[in-house]
């Protein structure tokens, strides 16, 4: 499920903040899986705004719930999609938010690979 606050980030804002993580060291497809997943300006996010806060607390009663990137946008991770659909019926008054489907692979990288595939049997 991915839930849109009603708010803007202003991305320079969280990149030029003093307590942003800067030193996380790289890791390899591997230890990704095999380790927490932290996005270094979740912490910043959920500071300076308050709704990606409150949204993120909120999904975070029901599900693993992470936030996309910089924000505003936050998403859980459900079991299925009648899970979802069920916490969605919960949204609080004024949340605007939509049951979307995992992809392990982008549609659009498996067009191109659909399409260089063909272009090699000419």
């Amino acid at each position: 499920m991915v839930v849109r606050p009603d708010v803007s980030i202003a991305t320079v804002d969280i990149f030029t903040h003093p307590d942003l993580t800067r030193d996380t060291p790289k890791r390899n497809w591997e230890l990704l899986h095999k380790t927490k997943y932290e996005n270094d300006c979740e912490k910043i996010v959920r500071l300076l705004y308050p709704e990606v806060d409150k949204q993120l607390s909120w999904l975070l009663q029901y599900a693993p719930s992470r936030l996309t990137g910089t924000g505003s946008c936050v998403f859980a991770e459900f079991d299925s999609q009648k899970e979802a659909q069920s916490i969605l019926r919960q949204l609080p008054e004024n949340t605007t938010a939509f049951v979307a489907k995992g992809q392990n692979i982008s549609p659009l990288h498996q067009k191109l690979a659909r399409i260089f595939a063909d272009s090699k049997s000419f």
